[in-house]
């Protein structure tokens, strides 16, 4: 395996644990949205809705997808890199359609780096 591939496999675990700590302990829990829909809501409801935004419009499926695409095109190393972290992301927040397209896209590409 190359510096390269490892690179990529522990970045896409690392990110995918803190995209599902994220997602198991500030976006799903009913006692969050009930807090942040409060008057004097939390510091970190803040940072909880441009999130709920990005994954109800689908966007970490849509750059996974878009970063594949130019991966598998030629892109090179960063291109694979974005597609995998972007495929990543989501797949743990609710665009498992589109994260798993641009996640396959982005390792196939790796394995031939």
């Amino acid at each position: 395996m190359s510096r390269f591939s490892a690179l990529v496999l522990v970045s896409l675990a690392t990110l995918a644990a803190l995209c599902l700590a994220v997602r198991f302990t500030i976006i799903e829990p009913r006692e969050a949205a009930l807090a942040c829909a409060s008057p004097s809501d939390p510091w970190w409801c803040a940072a909880r809705e441009p999130l709920v935004w990005l994954f109800a419009h689908r966007v970490p499926g849509f750059v996974s997808v878009g970063a594949g695409l130019r991966a598998v095109l030629g892109g090179g190393r960063a291109s694979v890199l974005a597609a995998t972290l972007a495929g990543a992301v989501g797949l743990a927040l609710y665009n498992a359609e589109l994260g798993a397209v641009g996640l396959a896209l982005g390792l196939l590409r790796a394995s031939r780096l």
